[in-house]
């Protein structure tokens, strides 16, 4: 008998069921669902950074109606890392589910805590409370036994979770690289995974992010040569742009900034809330006369300033885009500066970027950026280190995770020439349900798991059909027909077309179509008078839904017909009611 609601499938109450409900297929937004005995767990809870092509749109969550169906299930939210894309909606979450106990490691608890130095602009939502958990010990969580195992990342307190159940052992990986010299000096526990591989493995959950690069990913340490050779020799001020979650790159910039005699100031509420958190746990050492802020900086010499900065989100390349606008009134960028990019180019914004690099170019502005120069390495593991993971946990089932679609289907491939058989691995989709039943692995259905569309401002999630429509605008522009009609629908005054932000606007061919798109829309409006009758006992027959329908389409035709163009057309009708005489 089922006793959780999918709207499809039904999950055994004795069986184990595990379901992405994000992070499948995309970069952030990762979100866990392990089902057994009739109870829930989730693992990790992010959020992703909007596309371009999404205006209107600050951040994506995961889709929760199935867990909004099954809330009464849930035993706990727990929790691998601090990273946006595992812990970046976890505020969402609380605001509209009742989760009983959220858990994490040190680092995880003290940063979701901080959410309130920053006034919590970046959700609007709760801060939640977080139980801290010690690492490497079992804790009983309904039907599951939840071990927090070390791992090494860009990030403080970063863990793989092994979850015993009646099925079986799972092993999460999250986010993770083999770092043989960390800067924390915290290693990867190998010996635990190792040992959790010879008891058992029932299915390894393992992260595709960094699948397509060949070899080893360097250690954090690899960094530290290059950021500081150029923060030596700039003559002015130097701002490194970075991920805002990367505690231990903060690490390295604060002790090159100590070795150079510059006083660091941050920007960004995510860095705040990062390099708070890091210095409480003591993840962030220094000597606190280096201290300064984005107002009092200006008052030393550039020589002597080193500004560390991050978008609202922790998102680097949003930050190095308002540099480049002048967004920052305290920070202005001028001749003599360095600007060093101490994050991943993604390969969609490499335009993006070549753009920004042209124009600090002009300004006198040095740049360095990315991984060919040194300025920054990756916090997921490679090919071998992928491997490397295979075979310590020598799992029954495989699920590459973590990634975009590309990455999850070669990590597929990967795990196949392993040496695993195609029928034991899966790649899932979001939404896609995984059950094992007596050791034997099914996808039987799926769930809803669309994101939602989160917009900071409106405070609320945001449709589909704005998000096309401001696409719409952004591209084509918008078009408002405005009309004066009597009760019967004949057009007293009008029409008048006011056109805004598009490139047809500037067409030679616009004057004659704006002609020709009004001659339309006066035939019809004729067309959908509606005169009243001699002997009508209704004093109003006319449908003024029916004419702005009639006129926007026969707008959008002429338009797109004469400009090949496809701007959102509204239509504005305002009808003057008269008296009829008796």
């Amino acid at each position: 008998m089922a006793h959780i609601v999918t709207g499809g499938a039904d999950l055994k109450y004795d069986s184990l069921a595990v379901i992405p409900l994000g992070g499948q297929s995309e970069l952030g937004q990762v979100l866990w669902v392990l089902t057994y005995g009739g109870e829930i767990l989730l693992v990790d809870a992010g959020a992703a950074y909007p596309t371009e092509d999404m205006p209107g749109v600050d951040l994506l969550f995961p889709n929760i109606n199935f867990l909004k169906a099954n809330q009464d299930r849930i035993v706990a939210l727990v929790l691998t890392n601090a990273h946006d894309e595992h812990c970046g909606s976890v505020s969402y979450l609380i605001h509209h589910l009742n989760i009983p106990k959220i858990m994490g490691p040190r680092f995880v608890s003290t940063f979701l805590a901080q959410c309130s130095i920053v006034t919590n602009k970046d959700t609007g939502f709760a801060c939640p409370e977080v139980d801290t958990v010690e690492i490497g010990i079992p804790y009983q969580i309904g039907p599951f036994e939840v071990e927090w195992v070390q791992v090494n990342d860009a990030i403080a307190d970063a863990c793989a979770l092994k979850v015993g159940t009646a099925e079986g052992t799972l092993v999460y990986t999250s986010s993770f690289k083999v770092d043989q010299t960390p800067v924390d000096n915290r290693h990867m526990d190998i010996r635990r995974l190792a040992q959790t591989g010879d008891n058992g493995v029932l299915l390894l959950i393992g992260d595709s992010a960094g699948v397509e690069s060949e070899g080893y990913t360097p250690s954090e340490k690899a960094v530290i040569p290059v950021l500081k050779k150029t923060i030596e020799q700039a003559t002015g001020r130097v701002i490194v742009v970075l991920p805002g979650t990367n505690t231990h790159r903060l690490q390295i910039l604060f002790d090159i900034a100590s070795q150079t005699g510059r006083k660091v100031a941050l920007l960004g509420e995510t860095l705040m809330r990062t390099a708070v958190s890091a210095a409480i746990t003591g993840n962030l050492l220094y000597d606190r006369s280096i201290e300064s802020s984005l107002e009092l900086v200006h008052k030393f010499p550039d020589e002597q300033t080193l500004i560390l900065a991050t978008g609202q989100d922790g998102d680097a390349m949003s930050v190095i885009v308002d540099l480049a606008d002048s967004v920052y009134k305290d920070l202005i960028l001028k001749e003599g500066d360095t600007v060093i990019y101490s994050a991943e180019v993604s390969s969609g914004r490499s335009r993006q970027m070549a753009m920004i690099l042209d124009q600090f170019l002009s300004l006198g502005v040095k740049t360095v950026y990315g991984v060919r120069q040194g300025v920054h390495v990756s916090k997921h593991a490679s090919r071998e280190e992928l491997k490397f993971m295979l075979s310590i946990t020598n799992p029954k089932y495989f699920i590459p995770a973590l990634g975009e679609g590309r990455h999850i289907m070669h990590h597929a491939q990967m795990a196949n020439e392993w040496g695993m058989p195609s029928e034991s691995i899966f790649p899932l989709k979001n939404g896609e349900i995984l059950e094992i039943d007596n050791g034997v692995a099914t996808v039987i259905g799926t769930i809803e798991a669309q994101a939602v569309l989160f917009n900071r401002d409106q405070g609320e999630s945001v449709s589909a059909f704005s998000v096309n429509e401001r696409r719409s605008l952004s591209l084509e522009g918008i078009v408002t027909v405005g009309l004066v009609v009597d009760s019967d629908g004949k057009l007293v005054s009008g029409p008048t077309i006011e056109v805004g932000a598009a490139g047809f606007l500037k067409s030679s061919e616009w004057e004659t179509a704006r002609i020709e798109v009004m001659q339309a829309i006066v035939e019809a409006a004729r067309r959908m008078e509606t005169p009243a009758q001699v002997g009508d006992e209704e004093p109003h027959r006319f449908d003024i839904n029916a004419l702005r329908a009639a006129v926007r389409e026969v707008a959008v035709k002429a338009i797109r017909s004469k400009l090949q163009s496809k701007p959102t057309v509204q239509v504005m009708v305002h009808e003057l009611i008269t008296t009829r005489p008796q």
